[in-house]
């Protein structure tokens, strides 16, 4: 097996099991209004971080190799800089109208929210473009050494100002914040070693046709990101405005089961595939970039398909374990959100081909009309006690999202699915056999036992599925 996958695999699953460990204890430390609560921040963070942010670290990332090639990093990083300490000027008066708007004084301290919201937009940022960055210019084993400290130091920080200090949903994102802030110097003098800041080169290289070209990839991006923000974030808003932040921790709780399966198999797989995509589209004509997605696609989207059996068939073992008793009943959302998750991976992949071929408006009216979907049937419709009906209305925005992008992506590039569909409906079988054994919601051992054998046979199918594909 390849050297660099077995780091990455390595640093994943440690990061996978503090990640779970951190549910375990949000959910066990913080009472579910507290937790709805952090589900409400988090949102609103996000729209920071995917409307403003993430478009140009995208534009970013996706020049990392060219600016390492040239020793431009610094001066590209105080650049992207400068633009993060805009947003978090920009984010105050914004938060302070959400802040009115849904009367959070109740649940907030306004200036505890404001610090927090412009706090983590300029530590959280630059430390997560720095340490994933690291990632994207080959730097496997030096990523695992500097995520890994990052998060644990993280958790302890989060249960420690809960457990002594302040026990809510801010005590636990502040001590998150605590580390990325002690981390990051660390990161940034390894991420920026043998590059020097030349303010005269930087004035240069911001003419107005790099600004332009600039904002051509990044606007339609932030247009499509506030887009995605809507469809599979927005909710958590609306559930907390139309019935209570209880319920929507209840919901969110169970949706981000099936998130952390999905976004751990997710970062392993681009962090492993992404550099040898964007080295595969570098100085590539149109056929070559064709080919390159194909071959990428071919050996994650088989993956995607088993993890939405194994996670279906698992949702209530892994509900049982993960968070504390109070919530165990959430994992009917956990099923739901297998649906979202699946499109969200499928479109995230299908995203690479417009930022390839430097044509993302092609992903505006997907996902717009996945987000008057979901938006506007939420909005508008009570589902009474039928909670359920919120997480499988986002479940179809998605695949209309997924479907209407495929259509759009077609059009630009050569892309196609290679599958064996037989192989993947044999192989995902063995997964109902969990509905025969006996679940004791309250006995995390006997959970663990059953879900251990899966979990080596979810990892034996991936293997066998791609034994002979592998990119190594």
């Amino acid at each position: 097996m390849n050297k660099d996958l077995v780091i990455l695999i390595t640093g994943r699953v440690l990061q996978i099991v503090i990640m779970l460990v951190s549910v375990r204890l949000l959910t066990t430390l913080l009472t579910p209004e507290e937790v709805g609560n952090y589900y409400i921040i988090l949102a609103l963070l996000a729209f920071f971080n995917l409307v403003f942010l993430n478009p140009p670290g995208m534009y970013f990332s996706r020049h990392l190799l060219h600016w390492q090639k040239s020793r431009n990093l610094l001066n590209s990083l105080f650049v992207f800089f400068v633009w993060i300490i805009m947003v978090a000027c920009i984010s105050v008066p914004i938060s302070i109208g959400i802040f009115e708007f849904f009367g959070y004084e109740e649940k907030f301290n306004l200036n505890i929210f404001l610090v927090y919201i412009a706090s983590a937009i300029l530590i959280s940022t630059i430390h997560r473009n720095m340490l994933f960055g690291s990632n994207t210019l080959g730097f496997r084993k030096e990523f695992v050494l500097l995520l890994v400290p990052t998060l644990i130091f993280g958790l302890l920080c989060s249960v420690s100002i809960v457990y002594f200090y302040q026990n809510d949903a801010f005590g636990w994102l502040y001590g998150i914040i605590v580390s990325e802030f002690l981390m990051g110097y660390i990161i940034f003098r390894f991420f920026v070693s043998r590059n020097k800041l030349d303010l005269n080169l930087i004035l240069k290289a911001l003419t107005r046709k790099r600004l332009i070209s600039i904002l051509i990839f990044s606007l339609p991006l932030g247009v499509t990101t506030f887009l995605m923000w809507g469809q599979i974030t927005a909710y958590r808003f609306i559930v907390d405005y139309q019935y209570s932040s209880e319920i929507l921790a209840y919901i969110a709780v169970g949706l981000g089961i099936s998130s952390a399966v999905f976004n751990s198999i997710e970062a392993i797989l681009t962090q492993y595939f992404n550099p040898i995509f964007l080295k595969g589209i570098l100085d590539a004509d149109r056929e070559e970039r064709s080919k390159a997605w194909n071959m990428i696609a071919g050996q994650m989207v088989p993956i995607y398909i088993l993890a939405t059996f194994f996670t279906l068939a698992m949702s209530e073992v892994l509900i049982n374990i993960l968070v504390d008793s109070k919530f165990h009943d959430s994992y009917i959302y956990t099923m739901f959100g297998v649906l979202i998750e699946f499109f969200r991976v499928m479109t995230n992949l299908l995203n690479n081909v417009s930022q390839s071929e430097y044509k993302t408006t092609a992903t505006i009216k997907p996902y717009l009309l996945g987000f008057v979907v979901s938006v506007g049937l939420l909005s508008f419709i009570d589902v009474g006690s039928n909670y359920f009906l919120i997480p499988l209305v986002l479940g179809l925005s998605y695949l209309l999202v997924f479907l209407y992008m495929y259509i759009n992506m077609r059009k630009i590039l050569d892309i196609k699915y290679e599958l064996s569909v037989y192989k993947l409906i044999i192989l995902s079988i063995p997964f109902s056999l969990v509905y025969l054994l006996d679940v004791k919601s309250n006995d995390i051992v006997s959970n663990m036992l059953i879900i251990f054998p899966f979990g080596i046979y979810f990892l034996f199918a991936i293997w066998f599925l791609n034994r002979k594909r592998y990119v190594m």
